[in-house]
């Protein structure tokens, strides 16, 4: 189906990433509510893409009441939600790693150059590494790998 906007035609059977700004627009200012539920959908999908980025930029001119703040809302939740997974997905990796070189929590961070009370804030994903420590936390897993399985390069 083909929407008509002022200057445009736009595909809406198209991801709303590939919709252009003026559309997003509309639908944050004149959508109903299954419009609004597309577009959040589409945030939660990529938070930091190009549709979630417009809503963002046009939920911040305050000119739609209430729909500026439910988009600023699920935005935030979105990409807070991204964070935590990555954090997940790190911590997973990092215990891997210890578990393969099958050193304590102590020991490994000892040799990755960290304390133990940071290595666990890590593998407990209340933090993120970050790509510095990941480096050392990767080589200090291949130096000690009692060659159960090769560390993933980081």
């Amino acid at each position: 189906m083909t929407m008509q906007f002022r200057h445009l035609d736009v595909d809406t059977t198209q991801p709303m990433d590939r919709w252009p700004a003026e559309a997003i627009e509309t639908v944050i200012d004149r959508g109903s509510l299954s419009d609004w539920r597309q577009l959040a959908q589409a945030i939660r999908h990529n938070p930091w893409g190009p549709a979630a980025r417009t809503a963002e930029t046009i939920a911040g001119w305050g000119e739609h009441y209430g729909v500026d703040a439910l988009m600023s809302s699920i935005i935030r939740q979105a990409r807070d939600e991204l964070t935590r997974r990555g954090r997940v997905e790190y911590a997973a990796q990092i215990r891997s790693w210890r578990t393969q070189s099958g050193m304590t929590l102590r020991q490994f961070a000892r040799a990755a150059g960290t304390s133990g009370s940071r290595l666990s804030d890590y593998e407990n994903a209340k933090v993120a590494p970050t790509t510095d420590v990941l480096g050392r936390l990767n080589h200090a897993a291949i130096m000690h790998s009692n060659h159960q399985a090769q560390p993933r390069q980081a």
